[in-house]
C-alpha cells in the first residue's frame, strides 16, 4: 500500500503551501529593515524547499546554498553578476573583519556581509526544521501559531500593517492544517494514498475553506470591542512617545528626539484633581531643538530641594494675590509631581523631598534619596496675572541686552532651512513689540490652512527638517507639532522660547465640595510653548488648534482708552470651529459625568448582544475543552503532581486520578473487580508491568498502613507513563 508520504502530488502541494507561509516571515522582516533583494531571499528558500522535496543529500544541498549565499554576497555588494578576482577578494576581506571583530567581542563592528550570512542561516535552518515538521512529523501547527502570533506583534507593536498578511495567513495555514490531518489520517487507517481519493477527501475542505474566506471578506464587521493594548502597556513603561519609524505617541513619555507619526490614543487615567478650575500641568520642559525633536542641555544647575510645605522657587513670573489649592490623585506611578503655573508649595503625608532642576524644570519626588511615586498630594498656586501695559512696551531692542543665561532659549540648529526664519520675520512684520511679535506668531496657526489631527501624521525623512516639513508642506498635525514651530519660529527672532510638556486640563466628572474633579488621561498629555518677554518674565503660550491654554493667565486692564480696540482685548483667539481636536481636550465642562457604574451598565446594555455572544463562544469552548480532556488533562497533571510534596499521601491522591483517567480514557473497571485484577488488565492493554508495581504498592500503603513503604520519586515514572498513554 502506498504511503502518503510517497504520493509527490500530494507533498508537492504541501510544501507550496509552506513556502507561501514561509514567505509572510521574510515579507514584514524586509520590509521593517528596509533590506533590498527580497526576490532573491525568496528563491533561496524555494531553492531549500524543492530540493528537501526531492530528498537530496546534504553533502548536494549544503554546496549548493552555499553557492548561492556567496554569490548573493558578490552580486548585491558589488555588483558583479559573476565570481571574479576582485569580488573573492572581497569576501575573504569581510570574512576577516568580522571574525576580528567576533574574537575581540566587538560585536558592532562585524560587518553588513556577515549579517547577511547569519539571515541566511537562520533561513536554512527555518526550512530544515519545516522539512522536519511535514515529512516526518505530518504537522505543522507549531509554525503555524507561530507565524500568526509574529505577523500579529509585528501589527500592533510595529509599523507594519498585518491586515491582508493575517488573511494570507489563515487561508494558507488552514488548508495546510487540513491536508496534514487528512494525511495523519489515511495513514493511521491504512487508507490508500492515491491521487484521486486525496482529490476527493480535499475538496470538502477547499470548499469549506473557499466559503468562510468569502464570507470574512464580505459580511459586515463589527468595530473592535477592546481598546488598542498598546497605549496601555506604554503607559507603565515610563518611555511614550515616537519610536524608530513614527509609531505614535503614548501619553506622557520621556524620548522625544523623534517627532512626528500619527498619535495612538488612550484613555488610561493619569490622574484626578480637585480644583477650583481647570489648570494645564507642566511636567518639565526641553530646549535643544535638534531638526528631528528635543533633547535637554547639558548645562550644569544648582539643584534645589525642597520639603513638604517649603515654598518653591521657579523662574516663572508674577503670581496672583489669591492663594488656591488643588488636590492631585495619581493613578499611574511617577516619579515627580505635576503643577500648575504659580505653584508656591507642596504637600503630603509622606516626608519626602521635592528636587527641582532649574534647567528641566522638574520637581523629582525622592524619599531617603530614592526615587518615590507619590500617590496623593495637595499643591499649592496662586494664578499668573500680568500688565497688559508692560507687555506692550517690551522692547525688541531689549532682547540684544539680555544676559547670556538665556543664550540656551536662542539655540536652533545650522541645518535649519532658511525659509522658516523668513517666515518668523514675515509673521513678525507689523508688530514692533516682542509680546506682540509673539501673538503674531501663536496666531498664525489658526489663520492659515493648518489643520490639528492626530492619524495620517507625516515623518520627516533623514535630512529634512520636522519644522520645515510641518510649515511648508504637510500643515497637519497635533500639539507636538504646533508648539515645536512655535518655538523655532520665536527663537528665529531672537526670543527667548522652550518647549514644554504636561497635561491639559482634562475633563469635569464631578463636583466636591465646590471644587470641580478633573480627569485627566493619556490623550491630555499636551506640549505647549513658554516665552520670555523682556520686563516682564516667562509667559505660556498655545498655539495649537481647539486649545485654549486654560491656566487663566490674567491681565491688568488699566490701559488707556485711545489704544485700538483690538489691542484691548488681551485673551486668546478663539480657534476656528471646523479646526477641534479629535480627542477632547477636557476644558470647561459643568455637569458631573456618569459615575463607573453607571458607565458599567450603559457599557453592557450598548454590547449586550455582543456580550451574549461572546458568554456563549466561551461556554462551547469550555464544552469543547471538557469533551477532550482526555487529550489535554495529562499535559496539566503531570507537572502538577511534580511540584507536589514527594510523599505517601501525593502517591494515593496521583494513583486515583490515574485511575480516573483510565476510566476516561475507555479502560473501565468492572463492578465488584479488585485493583489488582485490574492493574493486571491495565498491563494486559498497554503490555507493561508498570500498574501491577503502582497497585501493589498502593494496597500495601492505604490499606497495610505502610506508608514508609512509598517511594514516590520512584514511582513517579511509571505513574508519568501510564498517564501519557491516556492521551493518545
Amino acid at each position: 500500500m502506498t504511503s502518503i508520504r510517497k504520493n509527490k502530488v500530494f507533498m508537492g502541494l504541501l510544501y507550496i503551501l509552506v513556502f507561501f507561509l514561509l514567505s509572510e516571515w521574510l515579507r514584514p522582516v524586509i520590509e521593517l529593515t528596509e533590506t533590498g533583494h527580497h526576490r532573491l531571499f525568496l528563491a533561496f528558500v524555494a531553492l531549500g524547499l524543492i530540493m528537501a522535496f526531492f530528498d537530496i543529500p546534504w553533502w548536494v544541498t549544503g554546496p549548493l546554498k552555499l553557492f548561492y549565499i556567496l554569490w548573493f554576497i558578490v552580486y548585491v555588494y558589488t555588483g558583479n553578476l559573476f565570481f571574479t578576482a576582485d569580488s573573492i577578494g572581497f569576501i575573504l576581506e569581510q570574512a576577516s573583519i568580522s571574525l576580528s571583530a567576533l574574537f575581540s567581542q566587538d560585536w558592532q563592528a562585524t560587518t553588513d556581509v556577515f549579517r547577511t550570512v547569519l539571515f541566511f542561516a537562520l533561513l536554512w535552518m527555518a526550512i530544515y526544521l519545516i522539512h522536519y515538521w511535514v515529512s516526518f512529523r505530518l504537522s505543522i501547527f507549531l509554525f503555524y501559531l507561530l507565524t500568526v502570533i509574529f505577523v500579529a506583534v509585528l501589527d500592533t507593536f510595529s509599523p507594519y500593517s498585518g491586515d491582508a498578511a493575517i488573511v494570507r495567513i489563515m487561508v494558507i495555514g488552514l488548508l495546510l492544517a487540513g491536508l496534514l490531518h487528512l494525511a495523519r489520517w489515511m495513514e493511521r487507517y491504512g487508507a490508500a494514498a492515491k491521487t484521486d481519493k486525496l482529490l476527493v477527501f480535499s475538496i470538502p475542505l477547499l470548499l469549506l475553506l473557499v466559503a468562510s474566506t468569502a464570507l470574512a471578506f464580505y459580511l459586515p464587521k463589527a468595530e473592535p470591542i477592546w481598546p488598542d493594548p498598546v497605549p496601555y502597556i506604554t503607559s507603565y513603561s515610563g518611555k511614550g512617545g515616537v519610536g524608530e519609524g513614527g509609531v505614535g505617541r503614548i501619553g506622557y513619555g520621556v524620548d522625544d528626539s523623534q517627532l512626528g507619526g500619527s498619535f495612538v490614543s488612550d484613555d488610561t487615567t493619569v490622574f484626578r484633581a480637585e480644583v477650583e478650575e481647570g489648570q494645564y500641568w507642566k511636567v518639565e520642559v526641553k530646549d535643544v531643538y535638534t531638526t528631528k525633536g528635543w533633547e535637554l542641555s547639558e548645562e550644569d544647575a544648582q539643584e534645589q530641594l525642597y520639603r513638604n510645605g517649603d515654598e518653591v522657587a521657579t523662574d516663572f513670573p508674577p503670581e496672583g494675590e489669591e492663594r488656591s489649592s488643588a488636590l492631585v490623585d495619581m493613578q499611574l506611578p511617577f516619579p515627580f509631581v505635576l503643577y500648575p503655573y504659580g505653584t508656591s508649595s507642596f504637600l503630603m503625608e509622606e516626608t519626602l523631598d521635592y528636587r527641582y532642576d532649574p534647567i528641566q524644570q522638574r520637581f523629582d519626588t525622592l524619599q531617603e534619596n530614592a526615587a518615590f511615586e507619590p500617590d496623593v498630594y495637595e499643591v499649592f498656586y496662586s494664578e499668573p496675572s500680568y500688565s497688559l501695559t508692560a507687555l506692550r512696551e517690551t522692547d525688541t531692542e531689549e532682547l540684544a541686552e539680555l544676559p547670556p543665561e538665556y543664550d540656551r532659549y536662542l539655540q536652533l540648529p545650522d541645518e535649519l532651512p532658511e525659509r522658516v526664519r523668513e517666515l518668523a520675520e514675515e509673521i513678525a512684520a507689523g508688530s514692533d513689540t516682542v509680546y506682540g511679535q509673539a501673538q503674531a506668531v501663536e496666531r498664525y496657526f489658526s489663520t492659515n490652512g493648518f489643520e490639528y489631527s492626530q492619524s495620517d501624521i507625516a515623518v520627516p525623512a533623514e535630512d529634512q527638517d520636522y519644522v520645515d516639513q510641518f510649515l511648508f508642506e504637510t500643515q497637519r498635525g497635533y500639539c507636538d507639532n504646533f508648539s515645536t514651530s512655535m518655538v523655532v519660529l520665536l527663537r528665529s527672532l531672537d526670543i527667548p522660547a522652550r518647549w514644554v510638556k504636561g497635561f491639559n486640563e482634562g475633563e469635569v466628572i464631578d463636583t466636591v465640595d465646590g471644587y470641580d474633579v478633573y480627569e485627566v488621561t493619556n490623550n491630555n498629555a499636551h506640549s505647549w510653548v513658554e516665552a520670555y518677554m523682556p520686563g516682564v518674565g516667562w509667559m505660556m503660550f498655545e498655539p495649537t488648534i481647539g486649545f485654549t491654554g486654560s491656566s487663566s493667565i490674567d491681565f491688568d486692564l488699566e490701559i488707556d482708552a485711545s489704544e485700538p480696540e483690538e489691542e484691548e482685548m488681551p485673551d486668546r483667539p478663539e480657534p476656528e470651529p471646523e479646526a477641534q481636536p479629535e480627542q477632547p481636550d477636557g476644558g470647561t465642562g459643568t455637569d458631573a459625568g456618569p459615575t463607573a457604574g453607571e458607565r458599567f451598565l450603559e457599557f453592557v446594555s450598548e454590547h449586550a448582544g455582543k456580550l451574549i455572544a461572546a458568554t456563549i463562544g466561551l461556554l462551547l469552548f469550555a464544552l469543547m475543552l471538557f469533551k477532550v480532556r482526555k487529550k489535554w488533562l495529562p499535559k496539566v497533571l503531570i507537572p502538577y503532581y511534580r511540584r507536589k510534596k514527594e510523599d505517601a499521601e501525593t502517591f494515593e491522591k496521583a494513583y486515583l486520578r490515574l485511575l480516573k483517567q483510565l476510566e476516561l480514557y475507555g479502560i473501565k473497571r468492572a463492578p465488584g473487580q479488585t485493583l489488582r485484577s485490574y492493574a493486571e488488565y491495565v498491563d494486559s492493554f498497554y503490555g507493561t508491568k508498570e500498574m501491577t508495581e503502582l497497585t501493589a504498592v498502593y494496597e500495601k500503603s492505604v490499606y497495610g498502613g505502610d506508608t514508609e513503604s512509598v517511594d514516590w520519586p520512584k514511582l513517579k515514572e511509571s505513574w508519568e507513563n501510564l498517564i501519557n498513554r491516556t492521551s493518545g
